[in-house]
């Protein structure tokens, strides 16, 4: 396979004497000749794959990576946050219907949903590389791209330090590290600040619902629970086992939690004012203390803003109660 540095040199180097006759100027037959022959050479450099390295990603997978790739497709919106957070905007040539922030993400080429985008739609953007976390994305959507020459790098992140984790490798396989670095430095001292003022306050008991109808919480190993942990509270959902698992309202009762924390999304219809006249709900003691919170749902997205979020839950979780008619249950 030729090689278009190569190429490019010589013909910087024949250019006087090959194509410049004795006298100094251009001859019309070579001219003819440099005109047909440069944008065959730049057609074909183009056209070459980039070079690569075989890597593990965040799942264990082993991915031929392209090296300093410029044509993405994000498959979850955390990591087209994170892009943009890095500076790579410029980069994505599509991503899921679900990303939505920062607005710019609106107006790429979308792919389709999380769990099944579009395998035509990825082809035709001829991505270097997509990206996708297994939290969202199904394995047989990266098994198929495999199958098409498309590599698919996964990233995952089962707490806050994880989350830091993962913006510092994608900043390493775009060929961004000292702009991950950077920004994931700042990020760990805003962690620290948050853990410190938290270290010697009373730490409440917190039930997170990510859906309430089954009641779904967020269990131990997660990005959500580990900033509520960093916050100052104590998740009573942190003995259950797997990540997101069920709980009865009798047993959520039981455990009594001080503070209830709903994600802010526009799937998420009643308000809190709603909750307290819902059956079981209202027998809540943190219910009867108008301890129930809308936070923002970037706690959902393991990205730059998920310290925004667990800034805003320490700020909740020690803070005194609101008053029955305030602002948070008109929310």
């Amino acid at each position: 396979m030729p090689n278009c540095a190569r190429l490019e040199d010589r013909v910087r180097r024949e250019g006087m004497r090959c194509y410049f006759s004795s006298a100094g100027k251009i001859t019309a037959s070579r001219l003819v000749k440099l005109c047909v022959l440069l944008p065959g050479l730049l057609i074909h450099c183009a056209a070459l794959p980039l070079a690569a390295r075989m890597v593990k990603d965040q799942t264990g997978r082993r991915v031929n990576v392209p090296d300093n790739p410029q044509r993405l497709i994000s498959l979850a919106p955390s990591i087209t946050e994170t892009l943009y957070a890095l500076g790579v905007g410029d980069r994505i040539v599509g991503d899921s219907d679900y990303c939505d922030y920062p607005a710019a993400a609106l107006l790429k080429p979308h792919v389709g949903g999380t769990q099944n985008p579009s395998l035509e739609k990825i082809v035709d953007l001829k991505p270097d590389l997509v990206l996708g976390i297994p939290e969202a994305n199904r394995r047989e959507t990266a098994d198929q791209l495999e199958k098409l020459g498309i590599p698919l790098y996964g990233l995952s992140a089962g707490s806050v330090d994880e989350t830091l984790n993962s913006i510092k490798d994608l900043g390493n396989i775009l060929g961004q590290g000292e702009q991950a670095k950077f920004l994931v430095d700042g990020l760990q001292r805003r962690v620290e600040d948050v853990r410190r003022e938290a270290g010697n306050r009373t730490r409440p008991k917190v039930l997170f619902v990510v859906w309430f109808r089954p009641l779904i919480t967020a269990g131990h190993n997660t990005f959500i629970a580990d900033a509520i942990r960093i916050a100052g509270g104590v998740s009573i959902s942190d003995d259950l086992s797997g990540e997101w698992p069920r709980l009865s309202l009798e047993e959520a009762l039981h455990r009594d939690p001080d503070i209830i924390l709903f994600s802010k999304s526009e799937s998420f219809s009643p308000t809190l004012g709603e909750f307290q006249k819902l059956p079981g709900w209202k027998d809540f003691r943190a219910v009867k203390n108008h301890r129930m919170y809308f936070v923002s749902d970037t706690i959902n997205r393991p990205s730059p803003r998920l310290i925004d979020a667990l800034e805003e839950v320490a700020r909740i979780l020690h803070s005194p109660p609101p008053a029955a008619s305030g602002a948070e249950l008109r929310r």
